[in-house]
């Protein structure tokens, strides 16, 4: 044997700990893949000495949730990373980050960054995006309040979501934010690594606009199609790449000229009672209070069944509504998960839907 390989300290400590033990008996785990500087782990979990199929994912010691074999957890600290990176070597993008404040109390905020808060279920900060926006600010519905656009990167390590980039803007005036989470182009959660992981499912929800805007439906429907294409190239390779990421960044920037002429749209139309009562459908009931444009009452059906009806109150528009819902979500209290997703639900009553 090499007299040098048996004094380098680097190889006999590679041969102190080649693999963990794993008891005979009961559970134990041992480790499948860390990220020290981040504080992720992803742990094999065993049974009476046989893997069970599961693995635990930690954040900084603290356990986050199980997951299969199958799912690639995508650190949150590595998507930033990789998606700034891309920024950073495309200026003509125009994309600097925002540091802009709403002072909601459903996340914490770590300058461009919000995360979520610890909850009964999850530890804090393992879900989180990162906002980016042009220096240009737009005025698309004529109110004199303009608004920044840019994009939102999206990421969790607890399951919860997956990886996705999505069109979002900021209106400085009411300190509002919009997270367009329908637009946004993503990969469904634990199946993707930077560079080599594999993919298994891509699970896309671009919405279109209006039917009213034939323009833009033509638009977006071609985006959706294109994507599935992309995306069954990228299944092939196994690979999510940088320039995968980057393609996501156009697209997402490609659909802002949609999304403010959407704006410019609402601001002409009046609030309709079918809008009134998809609001009082999908927000939380104690929120209604917070819209002064809407009235309620109770309606019982012949089978005696009790619904809420909803009706609009006074002279509004479309744009005023969108504003409210956007002002109590970026300001509210709701968790940060439900918070995301009903900004899906705002997507979907003013950028989605036709009234009748």
């Amino acid at each position: 044997m090499n007299n040098m390989e048996t004094t380098n300290p680097e190889f006999q400590s590679a041969w102190e700990s080649p693999r963990e033990a794993v008891n005979p008996t009961g559970f134990s785990t041992t480790v499948h893949q860390e990220w020290k500087h981040w504080g992720v782990g992803v742990h094999n979990v065993w049974h009476n000495g046989r893997h069970t199929g599961k693995r635990h994912i930690t954040y900084h010691d603290e356990f986050v949730n199980t997951c299969s074999k199958q799912y690639i957890v995508l650190p949150n600290e590595q998507v930033v990373e990789t998606v700034e990176k891309v920024l950073q070597a495309h200026p003509e993008y125009g994309l600097v980050p925002d540091r802009s404040t709403s002072g909601g109390k459903w996340c914490e905020q770590n300058g461009n960054m919000i995360l979520s808060k610890k909850t009964s279920v999850f530890p804090a900060g393992t879900s989180m995006m990162t906002r980016y926006v042009m220096g240009k600010e737009l005025d698309p519905s004529g109110d004199g309040r303009p608004i920044k656009m840019g994009i939102a990167v999206s990421n969790s390590i607890d399951l919860t979501r997956g990886f996705s980039i999505m069109p979002y803007h900021f209106r400085p005036y009411c300190t509002n934010s919009m997270y367009h989470v329908s637009f946004q182009s993503l990969l469904s959660e634990g199946n993707a690594e930077i560079i080599t992981g594999r993919i298994n499912t891509y699970e896309e929800d671009i919405v279109t606009a209006r039917n009213n805007i034939a323009d833009a439906e033509r638009y977006l429907t071609q985006v959706g199609d294109d994507n599935k294409k992309r995306i069954q190239t990228v299944r092939h390779t196994k690979r999510l790449t940088e320039e995968f990421i980057e393609e996501q960044i156009v697209r997402s920037l490609d659909s802002l000229s949609v999304i403010t002429e959407k704006y410019a749209e609402l601001a002409r139309l009046k609030l309709s009672k079918f809008h009134a009562q998809r609001i009082v459908d999908s927000m939380p009931k104690t929120s209604i209070k917070n819209f002064d444009f809407i009235e309620t009452h109770d309606v019982t059906d012949k089978n005696g069944n009790v619904y809420t009806e909803a009706d609009v109150k006074g002279d509004v528009t479309q744009w005023e509504a969108f504003n409210a819902m956007t002002d109590y979500l970026s300001h509210g209290s709701l968790n940060y998960n439900s918070t995301v997703n009903h900004f899906r639900e705002v997507d979907s009553i003013f950028m989605s839907v036709k009234a009748n």
